[in-house]
C-alpha cells in the first residue's frame, strides 16, 4: 500500500505516454484491418467457430478459477467477497 506520497515527486514522462497512446493506435488500425481481411476471406462458419471457441474458453477459464479457489477457506472467503460486491452493485 502507497503511503504519503508528495505528488510533486511523481515524475511523468510524456513522451512516453504519448508513444504509447501512438502504438496502442496503431496495434489497434492492424487489428481492425486484420479482422477485416479474415471476416472477408473466411466463411461466416469458419470465423464464428472461431469466436464461439475463445467464448467457450473464457467461460472454462473462469469455471476452473471459481473451482480452484472454492478449495481453500481463504479462497470461499473470497469469492464470498466478490459476490456481496456484485450483489451490492460495489
Amino acid at each position: 500500500m502507497v503511503k504519503n506520497v508528495n505528488p510533486k515527486e511523481i515524475k511523468v514522462d510524456f513522451g512516453e505516454i504519448k508513444n504509447d497512446k501512438m502504438r496502442n493506435f496503431r496495434d489497434r488500425i492492424w487489428f481492425i484491418k486484420y479482422w477485416a481481411e479474415f471476416m472477408k476471406k473466411n466463411s461466416d462458419e469458419v470465423w464464428s467457430q472461431g469466436q464461439k471457441d475463445l467464448i467457450d474458453s473464457q467461460f472454462k477459464k473462469a469455471d476452473e478459477f471459481f473451482e480452484e479457489m472454492s478449495k481453500s477457506e481463504e479462497g470461499r472467503e473470497k469469492l464470498d467477497i466478490i459476490k456481496y460486491r456484485k450483489i451490492k452493485n460495489i
